[in-house]
Order: C-alpha cells, then sequence, then structure tokens
C-alpha cells in the first residue's frame, strides 16, 4: 500500500515528527506543515493539520502555539529524567 492510502490513519505521527524539530526560535505553523507533507505524497490540507496538532495537544504533548507565528515543541517542559525516560 503506497503512502497516499495510508495517509489518513498516520498524518498526526508526521505532524508530532515534524514538531519535534521547532524550537521557540523557530517555530512552525499549519500552511508549512500541510505543504511538506503534500510534498512527499501526502494529501492533507491545513484544517488535518490543525486537528492533528490539537489531538497531540490533548494527549499532553508541549505544543505551543504563538498567535500570528506559529507552534513549536517546548522541549524545556519537561524535566532531565522526564526526558530520559520517554528516550
Amino acid at each position: 500500500m503506497g503512502k497516499k492510502g495510508i495517509a489518513k490513519k498516520i498524518i498526526i505521527v508526521y505532524v508530532l515528527n515534524i514538531l519535534r524539530l521547532t524550537t521557540k526560535e523557530r517555530p512552525i505553523n499549519q500552511t508549512v506543515i500541510c505543504d511538506y507533507l503534500n510534498e512527499i505524497g501526502i494529501s492533507c490540507d491545513r484544517k488535518t493539520v490543525g486537528r492533528n496538532v490539537e489531538y497531540l495537544r490533548e494527549m499532553g504533548h508541549p505544543i505551543v502555539k504563538l498567535p500570528n507565528v506559529g507552534m513549536y515543541f517546548d522541549h524545556e517542559r519537561f524535566e532531565a529524567d522526564e526526558r530520559n525516560f520517554i528516550l
């Protein structure tokens, strides 16, 4: 099965992996994430990315939204022992 056949099931994983590469100094917005996913053959729209970001936040992922800028993964939210456990 190609990427397009499984894309709807795994978009959230792609979104999380992209967000993990961001920082407060280098945020990203939904449109950029959407454009990247479409470039690699995963069909989605900006609203789909937004819904997935909200699901990730509800699950406890430290995603911070900056009005009119974008969002980033807050790596500093975890203590050192928590980061080590997760890794």
